[in-house]
Protein backbone atom coordinates (compact mmCIF):
# COMPACT_ATOMS: atom_id res chain seq x y z
CA UNK A 1 0.00 0.00 0.00
CA UNK A 2 1.58 3.45 -1.08
CA UNK A 3 -0.19 6.91 0.92
CA UNK A 4 0.58 10.33 0.34
CA UNK A 5 -0.63 13.82 0.50
CA UNK A 6 -1.41 15.57 -3.07
CA UNK A 7 -0.62 18.88 -1.51
CA UNK A 8 3.20 17.42 -1.29
CA UNK A 9 3.14 15.05 -4.57
CA UNK A 10 0.79 16.24 -7.28
CA UNK A 11 -1.52 13.51 -9.01
CA UNK A 12 -0.21 14.01 -12.17
CA UNK A 13 3.42 13.61 -10.10
CA UNK A 14 1.84 10.70 -8.54
CA UNK A 15 0.07 9.10 -11.99
CA UNK A 16 3.60 9.45 -13.95
CA UNK A 17 5.40 7.49 -11.19
CA UNK A 18 2.68 4.78 -10.86
CA UNK A 19 2.37 4.15 -15.02
CA UNK A 20 6.32 4.50 -15.25
CA UNK A 21 6.61 1.96 -12.68
CA UNK A 22 4.23 -0.30 -14.90
CA UNK A 23 1.96 -1.40 -11.88
CA UNK A 24 -1.27 -2.70 -11.49
CA UNK A 25 -3.70 -1.49 -8.90
CA UNK A 26 -6.14 1.05 -7.75
CA UNK A 27 -5.19 4.65 -7.11
CA UNK A 28 -7.97 6.37 -4.40
CA UNK A 29 -8.30 9.98 -4.46
CA UNK A 30 -9.78 11.46 -1.41
CA UNK A 31 -11.17 14.86 -1.99
CA UNK A 32 -14.34 16.29 -2.25
CA UNK A 33 -13.61 15.42 -6.20
CA UNK A 34 -11.53 12.43 -5.95
CA UNK A 35 -12.62 9.11 -6.72
CA UNK A 36 -10.63 6.28 -8.29
CA UNK A 37 -8.20 5.30 -11.19
CA UNK A 38 -7.09 1.70 -11.65
CA UNK A 39 -4.09 1.09 -13.57
CA UNK A 40 -3.35 -2.09 -15.44
CA UNK A 41 0.26 -3.29 -16.01
CA UNK A 42 1.08 0.87 -15.96
CA UNK A 43 -2.24 1.95 -18.09
CA UNK A 44 -4.73 3.89 -16.19
CA UNK A 45 -7.98 1.27 -17.95
CA UNK A 46 -10.85 2.75 -15.45
CA UNK A 47 -11.26 5.97 -13.71
CA UNK A 48 -14.59 6.88 -11.42
CA UNK A 49 -15.29 10.11 -9.75
CA UNK A 50 -18.57 11.43 -8.63
CA UNK A 51 -21.06 9.43 -10.57
CA UNK A 52 -19.01 9.45 -14.20
CA UNK A 53 -16.92 7.17 -15.34
CA UNK A 54 -14.07 7.22 -18.10
CA UNK A 55 -13.15 10.44 -19.45
CA UNK A 56 -15.27 12.75 -17.55
CA UNK A 57 -14.04 11.15 -14.52
CA UNK A 58 -10.62 11.47 -15.61
CA UNK A 59 -11.11 15.25 -16.42
CA UNK A 60 -12.80 15.81 -13.03
CA UNK A 61 -10.31 14.20 -11.21
CA UNK A 62 -7.50 16.55 -12.66
CA UNK A 63 -9.29 19.59 -11.34
CA UNK A 64 -8.31 17.58 -7.63
CA UNK A 65 -5.47 20.20 -5.65
CA UNK A 66 -4.38 18.47 -2.45
CA UNK A 67 -6.55 15.88 -0.45
CA UNK A 68 -4.78 12.09 -0.11
CA UNK A 69 -4.24 9.47 -2.20
CA UNK A 70 -3.44 5.58 -1.45
CA UNK A 71 -2.51 2.85 -3.85
CA UNK A 72 -3.77 -0.64 -3.37
CA UNK A 73 -2.27 -3.40 -5.71
CA UNK A 74 -4.15 -5.57 -4.88
CA UNK A 75 -7.51 -4.21 -5.87
CA UNK A 76 -7.57 -4.66 -9.94
CA UNK A 77 -9.66 -3.04 -12.56
CA UNK A 78 -13.26 -4.55 -13.40
CA UNK A 79 -13.65 -2.69 -16.44
CA UNK A 80 -12.26 -0.85 -18.62
CA UNK A 81 -13.81 2.90 -19.36
CA UNK A 82 -10.23 4.70 -20.82
CA UNK A 83 -9.01 3.92 -24.03
CA UNK A 84 -5.97 7.27 -23.90
CA UNK A 85 -2.50 5.55 -23.87
CA UNK A 86 0.06 6.41 -20.91
CA UNK A 87 1.21 9.33 -22.71
CA UNK A 88 -1.83 10.97 -24.16
CA UNK A 89 -3.29 10.31 -21.13
CA UNK A 90 -0.59 12.69 -18.95
CA UNK A 91 -0.47 15.13 -21.69
CA UNK A 92 -4.09 15.37 -21.51
CA UNK A 93 -4.60 15.13 -17.77
CA UNK A 94 -2.07 18.37 -17.63
CA UNK A 95 -3.99 20.33 -20.27
CA UNK A 96 -7.25 19.47 -18.15
CA UNK A 97 -5.61 21.01 -14.97
CA UNK A 98 -4.39 24.02 -16.57
CA UNK A 99 -8.30 24.37 -18.08
CA UNK A 100 -9.72 24.20 -14.70
CA UNK A 101 -7.59 26.86 -12.82
CA UNK A 102 -10.05 29.37 -13.39
CA UNK A 103 -13.50 27.63 -13.18
CA UNK A 104 -11.62 26.30 -9.64
CA UNK A 105 -11.63 29.83 -8.50
CA UNK A 106 -15.39 30.98 -9.47
CA UNK A 107 -16.50 27.40 -7.86
CA UNK A 108 -14.29 26.51 -5.41
CA UNK A 109 -17.18 25.66 -2.35
CA UNK A 110 -18.50 22.10 -3.96
CA UNK A 111 -19.76 21.08 -0.57
CA UNK A 112 -22.21 23.95 -0.74
CA UNK A 113 -25.23 24.73 -2.76
CA UNK A 114 -25.09 27.90 -5.34
CA UNK A 115 -28.02 30.24 -4.61
CA UNK A 116 -29.71 32.71 -6.69
CA UNK A 117 -29.12 36.25 -6.19
CA UNK A 118 -32.24 38.90 -5.83
CA UNK A 119 -30.81 39.96 -9.38
CA UNK A 120 -32.47 36.40 -10.51
CA UNK A 121 -36.30 36.45 -11.90
CA UNK A 122 -38.38 34.28 -13.34
CA UNK A 123 -38.06 35.62 -16.72
CA UNK A 124 -34.53 35.25 -17.55
CA UNK A 125 -34.63 33.63 -20.22
CA UNK A 126 -32.43 29.96 -20.91
CA UNK A 127 -31.84 27.45 -22.73
CA UNK A 128 -33.55 24.09 -21.91
CA UNK A 129 -29.82 22.37 -20.85
CA UNK A 130 -29.41 26.04 -18.44
CA UNK A 131 -32.97 25.22 -17.27
CA UNK A 132 -32.48 21.73 -16.52
CA UNK A 133 -28.89 22.10 -14.43
CA UNK A 134 -30.11 25.83 -12.94
CA UNK A 135 -33.53 23.73 -11.49
CA UNK A 136 -30.91 22.23 -9.16
CA UNK A 137 -29.54 25.24 -7.98
CA UNK A 138 -30.26 26.11 -3.92
CA UNK A 139 -31.41 22.04 -3.49
CA UNK A 140 -28.01 20.11 -3.68
CA UNK A 141 -24.12 21.14 -3.13
CA UNK A 142 -22.05 21.77 -6.33
CA UNK A 143 -20.53 18.55 -6.35
CA UNK A 144 -24.14 16.76 -6.56
CA UNK A 145 -25.22 19.03 -9.22
CA UNK A 146 -21.85 18.14 -11.06
CA UNK A 147 -22.89 14.94 -10.32
CA UNK A 148 -26.72 14.81 -11.73
CA UNK A 149 -25.55 17.09 -14.57
CA UNK A 150 -26.05 15.71 -18.14
CA UNK A 151 -23.39 17.60 -19.23
CA UNK A 152 -19.46 16.74 -18.55
CA UNK A 153 -18.49 18.35 -15.11
CA UNK A 154 -16.34 20.89 -17.03
CA UNK A 155 -19.10 21.76 -19.48
CA UNK A 156 -21.68 22.14 -16.30
CA UNK A 157 -19.64 24.82 -14.84
CA UNK A 158 -18.81 26.81 -17.84
CA UNK A 159 -22.51 26.49 -18.56
CA UNK A 160 -22.89 28.43 -15.11
CA UNK A 161 -20.45 30.64 -15.25
CA UNK A 162 -22.15 33.06 -17.31
CA UNK A 163 -24.72 33.12 -14.35
CA UNK A 164 -22.16 33.84 -11.53
CA UNK A 165 -20.15 36.30 -13.35
CA UNK A 166 -23.72 38.48 -13.91
CA UNK A 167 -24.57 38.34 -10.80
CA UNK A 168 -27.49 35.84 -10.98
CA UNK A 169 -26.05 32.81 -8.93
CA UNK A 170 -23.96 33.02 -5.96
CA UNK A 171 -21.16 30.28 -5.58
CA UNK A 172 -20.25 31.88 -2.33
CA UNK A 173 -16.88 33.76 -4.33
CA UNK A 174 -17.34 37.90 -4.87
CA UNK A 175 -17.33 38.55 -8.19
Amino acid sequence: MLRGSLSEFPLLNVLQMLTNSGVSGKLHISHVRGGDLWLQGGEVVHAAALSREGDDALDLLASVVGGDFTFDPAQLPSKRTVELRRTALLRQLSVSTDAWQDLLQLFPYWDRPLKFTPRWNEEQPVTRTQFRTLNLVGRVPLGDLVAQSELSPRATLELLRPFVQSGLVDSGVPV
